[in-house]
């Protein structure tokens, strides 16, 4: 994890079989426990919520939620955002914030918060 090198990182989509990392990750990062709601958001999400690997390790995720607004538009919202800090700095984070930004263009959402 040295300065100026390139950093490997893969992006996972969250599934039934794999939102126990996210339950982790969660716990490890934030100081509140999330109810279910969070998790059924987070799988309803589909491609906007994802798991950030670094060498097969999970590091961080990102997990939004899908609100319907007037007139059938789509909001996109990030309910949480976060990386174990011994990866901090690797721009792991901002590499998920590109990777939702696409997705958005891709589906046309009208807003991003």
């Amino acid at each position: 994890m040295g300065a100026g090198r390139e950093v490997a990182i893969l992006l996972d989509g969250v599934r039934d079989k794999n939102v126990m990392q996210l339950k982790k990750l969660n716990t490890a990062l934030f100081p509140v426990r999330y109810n279910d709601k969070y998790y059924a958001d987070a799988l309803a999400s589909g491609e906007f919520t994802k798991l950030a690997y670094y060498s097969d390790i999970c590091v961080g995720s990102i997990a939004c939620r899908l609100e319907k607004k007037e007139g059938g538009a789509i909001r996109v919202y990030i309910m949480t955002l976060g990386v174990l800090a011994p990866y901090r700095g690797l721009g792991i984070a901002k590499h998920t914030g590109n990777l939702l930004a696409c997705s958005d263009k891709q589906r046309r959402c009208h807003q991003l918060l």
